[in-house]
């Protein structure tokens, strides 16, 4: 009976410890996030599929940081001098009252969070700033491709024969000569 009450009164104290650390909780929670424009900004159903299933994950991590950040019941120590020895239960409540529990101070993880963030934001603004440019470079490029196509494809044999005079004079001289074999 008593391991058994010493249990609870265990199970107790390490319920009332995971509320006294409800901090971690508040500190991680970053604020709410507008999934909507999130998603208006993605094109591709498989983005849009991976986005849904982010938004899914973060609502349940969010669910159980709410759940950790409310507090505990109190410990009724009342109650349990009935069942525990008093020099027993005085251990407990004097070890309890001992325990200090530390505070966690996500400022400073915030601040090197945001400085990375900010890196990781300049550096996709210079790749899409190259990107942007590469792009127009292709663009030319393409323009460029399709224009020769153009050109080849309305291409007549005359027309080449008057852009090259020394071919058409050696095509007229293989002509003349009968040679038709290369």
């Amino acid at each position: 009976m008593l391991r058994g009450s010493a249990r609870g009164l265990l199970s107790k104290v390490k319920l009332h410890s995971w509320g006294q650390q409800r901090c971690f909780a508040e500190a991680a929670v970053a604020p709410k996030f507008d999934w909507d424009s999130l998603e208006s900004s993605i094109a591709s159903e498989a983005g849009k599929r991976d986005l849904a299933s982010l938004r899914s994950v973060w609502i349940d991590v969010q669910q159980k940081f709410d759940s950790m950040s409310q507090s505990s019941a109190e410990i009724d120590w009342k109650s349990y001098e009935k069942e525990v020895d008093p020099e027993v239960l005085k251990m407990f409540k004097d070890s309890f009252s001992s325990l200090d529990f530390p505070m966690y101070d996500a400022s400073a993880l915030a601040k090197d969070a945001e400085t990375k963030l900010d890196g990781i934001i300049k550096q996709a603004e210079e790749l899409t700033a190259q990107s942007q440019k590469r792009m127009q470079e292709l663009e030319k490029e393409i323009q460029e491709c399709e224009r020769a196509m153009e050109a080849v494809a309305h291409a007549t044999i005359d027309d080449e024969l008057a852009a090259d005079p020394a071919l058409a004079k050696q095509i007229d001289q293989e002509i003349s000569e009968g040679n038709f074999i290369p």
